[in-house]
């Protein structure tokens, strides 16, 4: 019979096998589309989806407000529990002087824009807005630390009229749900236009992140991938310019209105995409901008250069090997040796990191 020493190294010697096996398996990064059942179930966007990884919600229409359309998604991790949200961007105004006798009802459409007072910080924000529909259980939650994001705001400032103010903040609270203790990072951009002497008018976006207490710290790379590789598509993207163009005109007053609109899209629509190529070009390109500021916000993130495209990704650092193939679909691999080709029917390509 083996001795108790001999039994304690052959499960020393399982243990070993076991995370190097673990450690051996890549991580499998899909490319995911979100489609849009309003405007023709095309592909409004794509995103890395991690492998095993659940994606809820989509695009949601709002043609009667200035800010006609959000992209409101949920990715998540069955096995950790950690998520990861977008939150809905809007428009607000509130007047600054008397209006004559002219009843305000805060939270009213006030042409295109929610009626609601500029909130004095982020903190004010989340508490009086976020958690009115977005973010209930953070009512009331502990505030954990704050962090302004200057280089993050810097970069939105280049996308945004002179003037404007930006304020870019990175919350952390502490909360429980069912008895269990969880901790969320909730990252808020609030925009403010300089004032005019009648109205303030702000706009407000941002996500969240969420782990099990404890967790949140290692989950955030992961969890970001998601998050930053979001990609608008041309089709998507003129369509919602024409919108807002139709809107600005005031021809858009109704459900109605935006119908019509739809069947008049479809019968030009590839001609409406070129005229706006150039438009979604530049935002894409700063939206590349904004995540290499964000990658030293959140840590643990790292750019690479996407082999098939001029766009760059962020991705998890701490893997020895990044490969793409040409469907978008990313392996990263702690093997140095991992090379996914041979016997594979794809074109797998090595990622390079990128440095500006």
């Amino acid at each position: 019979m083996p001795s108790t020493t001999t039994w304690l190294a052959l499960a020393c010697s399982l243990v070993l096998h076991s995370l190097t096996a673990a450690q051996a398996q890549p991580m499998k990064l899909e490319k995911t589309a979100i489609k849009d059942p309003a405007v023709g179930n095309i592909d409004g966007a794509t995103l890395l989806l991690p492998e095993g990884w659940k994606l809820e919600g989509g695009f949601v229409w709002m043609p009667l407000l200035s800010m006609q359309a959000n992209l409101l998604i949920r990715v998540s991790d069955p096995a950790s529990r950690a998520s990861a949200d977008l939150l809905p961007a809007q428009q607000f105004n509130f007047p600054t002087q008397d209006m004559g006798g002219l009843a305000i009802q805060p939270g009213s459409n006030w042409n295109g824009s929610i009626l609601l007072a500029p909130p004095k910080d982020a903190a004010t924000f989340v508490q009086s807005v976020l958690t009115a529909q977005a973010l209930p259980h953070l009512k009331g939650a502990r505030l954990v630390k704050t962090r302004d994001l200057p280089k993050l705001a810097a970069e939105n400032a280049g996308a945004t009229p002179p003037n404007f103010t930006i304020r870019c903040t990175n919350l952390r609270y502490a909360y429980e749900i069912g008895g269990k203790a969880w901790e969320e990072d909730v990252t808020v951009t609030l925009t403010q236009a300089p004032p005019n002497g009648w109205t303030a008018m702000w706009w407000c976006g941002g996500f969240t992140m969420r782990a099990p207490a404890g967790q949140l710290d290692k989950a955030i790379p992961t969890l970001s991938v998601p998050i930053q590789s979001i990609r608008v598509s041309l089709s998507w993207s003129a369509r919602l310019e024409e919108v807002r163009k139709v809107f600005s005109q005031g021809l858009l007053k109704s459900q109605e209105d935006f119908a019509r609109f739809q069947q008049r899209w479809t019968q030009a629509q590839a001609e409406i995409q070129e005229l706006h190529r150039k438009t979604w070009e530049d935002r894409a390109a700063s939206q590349d901008r904004q995540n290499f500021a964000l990658r030293e916000v959140l840590g643990g993130v790292e750019t690479y250069k996407n082999p098939y495209e001029s766009r760059n990704v962020e991705l998890p650092q701490g893997y020895k090997k990044y490969w793409m193939n040409s469907q978008g679909t990313i392996l990263l691999s702690n093997d140095p040796n991992y090379d996914p080709r041979p016997g594979s029917g794809a074109e797998w390509r090595a990622m390079e990191r990128f440095t500006p």
